[in-house]
């Protein structure tokens, strides 16, 4: 039996159905629209070191001066949830701006105002991520070297500078000195080396770096010094990045002070009343870039690939099997050639599936076959293939949850590993949100094992508690949630004693500006009764001082403002 449609469906299908032919109606715009969006998304998830420039040839083929906003975002997208690929994403977009410079100017514009809002907001993974990105871009000259200056000393020079500042610093500084030691030698010195220098010179108790902090930049300097040495015989940029000569590139000169507009409205469809004409003007440009015959050799393309399937999917029907359309189809040959076959999606799959597995079972057997902690860490780390810590960590904290009684052992594994790399600190943090996220799937035995590693983790300072804590709120939770606050902090208390944990509330600044939703100081009266509630409930009544100092003084304040 069919489905019911009502009549006044029927009718608007209808009508846009018969609006398709026309390329001035919005019912044609909006459907290229969408098409337009799924072909530059599908190519920017694809791309690898393999594919750069077939994945540029397909992003040409796209009217991407229409998508321009559409490339910023899923560019920026992808960046921040798989920053491992940034040098390649970098070297795309390098590409893309040979041809179409002002596409890619739009996406380091972006890049500079979300960088700004992430810094202000101490956001440092989205900085990290973001500085990376325009380090990358910088490196293959699609960006001047003056923003990567700029960044280095927003940090370097900043009037509340911390161990994080500095951490970023010298993050974006060992991405990028190679270039900028061979590119502007001097200038490199001037305002770059020269401020390394000084700030582990000063002398001013007050303005002095941590211990921490001088090592960083101590690495740093010595790392220049060991690539002066190996310069001659090693390349500054791996040489797959490197599509056409790079001093044929137009570098843009972007400000980090300046404001610039990110034309967000580009990301959306508007109607076009000149579309065909827009059109032919980016086909002149399309024939430019990709030669007159482009149409042609795509459609030749199409039909090598479909005999190849025809031929090796032998069990496998043939029109299935080809992600394009047959000869008497009129499908655009574009998709066909923009998306791998469902039979290599699911044996890529299947492979990290495994891979994934394995990782998990040698995680899992190092743990339960060590006596020591730093036993079980060292088989890890030997065993371990590059881009694997975010599995370790979630693996530890699981293994942790599935043990009969809680063993110390998985706290002090994840310390030692979170010190040995900081990439261990950021995905355990993400473990955290995590579970804290999706804490009603959780038992209450998981609850309590994973607020055990935790504390443990915050008391020896394994772990940023600005970063770790800043996901909690004691207002808008679930009862699940809750547990893991009260574990947590009663976790902290035994470990370290709670007058030690408000002690940190107090002192640092930084931790008091994430956790304003754990500490809810400025939220008005009826925020801070619920909140006071809330702890003295959890057993947490030393949790309350601060909050009760803050609502004497808002119940002051209304007070004063009745009697005036």
């Amino acid at each position: 039996m069919s489905r019911y449609v009502p009549p006044h469906r029927r009718q608007a299908a209808a009508s846009s159905s018969e609006d398709l032919s026309s390329t001035s109606s919005v019912a044609f715009q909006q459907e290229a629209w969408r098409a337009l969006g799924r072909s530059i998304t599908g190519v920017i998830n694809k791309v690898s070191k393999h594919n750069l420039e077939q994945s540029a040839v397909e992003l040409f083929r796209e009217n991407l001066v229409r998508g321009r906003g559409l490339f910023a975002r899923s560019m920026m997208r992808t960046q921040q949830v798989d920053p491992d690929l940034t040098p390649v994403l970098a070297a795309l977009a390098s590409r893309i701006n040979k041809d179409l410079p002002a596409v890619v100017e739009l996406l380091c514009r972006r890049l500079v105002v979300q960088w700004n809002r992430a810094y202000l907001r101490k956001d440092w993974r989205y900085v990290e991520n973001a500085s990376r990105f325009l380090g990358w871009l910088f490196i293959l000259h699609v960006v001047e070297v003056d923003i990567i200056y700029q960044v280095l000393l927003k940090h370097l020079m900043a009037e509340k500078r911390s161990d994080e500042d500095i951490d970023q610093a010298a993050s974006l500084f060992r991405e990028t000195f190679k270039v900028m030691s061979l590119q502007e030698r001097r200038s490199f010195h001037e305002q770059i080396l020269t401020p390394f220098r000084d700030l582990l010179a000063m002398d001013d108790e007050e303005l002095r770096l941590s211990s921490r902090s001088q090592a960083v930049l101590e690495s740093c300097l010595r790392e220049v010094q060991e690539w002066e040495r190996r310069k001659e015989k090693e390349e500054a940029i791996p040489e797959y990045l490197v599509l056409f000569e790079l001093e044929m590139q137009q570098a843009h000169e972007i400000d980090l002070e300046e404001k610039y507009p990110t034309e967000d409205a580009l990301d959306r469809y508007s109607f076009d009343a000149e579309y065909d004409a827009h059109e032919e003007q980016y086909e002149a440009v399309r024939k430019l870039i990709l030669g007159e015959d482009w149409e042609v050799e795509l459609l030749q393309q199409v039909a090598d690939a479909e005999v190849d399937e025809d031929e090796e999917g032998g069990d496998q029907d043939a029109g299935e099997a080809a992600d394009g359309p047959t000869t008497g189809e009129s499908a655009p040959a574009s998709d066909a050639a923009s998306f791998p076959s469902r039979a290599d999606l699911d044996a890529s799959k299947t492979l990290i599936d495994a891979e994934e597995r394995q990782l998990r079972r040698e995680v899992y057997l190092a743990m339960r076959s060590s006596i020591r902690a730093d036993e079980a860490v060292h088989k890890i780390l030997r065993q371990m293939q590059p881009q694997t810590e975010r599995t370790i960590c979630f693996m530890v904290i699981e293994g942790c949850c599935e043990e009969r009684a809680y063993r110390k052992m998985y706290s002090m594994a994840a310390e030692r590993l979170c010190k040995s790399n900081g990439r261990f600190q950021a995905f355990f943090v993400e473990a955290f949100h995590a579970r804290y996220e999706s804490a009603g799937e959780l038992t209450l035995k998981q609850i309590e094992y994973t607020c055990k590693v935790y504390s443990h983790l915050l008391r020896t300072n394994s772990l940023y508690w600005s970063r770790c804590l800043s996901c909690l709120d004691i207002v808008e939770n679930n009862e699940s949630q809750r547990l893991i606050i009260q574990y947590l902090f009663k976790g902290m208390a035994e470990e370290m004693g709670m007058s030690a944990v408000l002690e940190r509330f107090q002192t640092d600044e930084e931790l008091r500006w994430h956790t304003q939703r754990l500490l809810p100081l400025n939220q008005g009266v009826e925020v801070l009764k619920g909140a006071v509630n809330l702890y003295v409930a959890m057993g947490l009544p030393e949790m309350t001082a601060p909050l009760r100092v803050a609502l004497e003084e808002e119940r002051a304040a209304h007070k004063r403002a009745r009697m005036d």
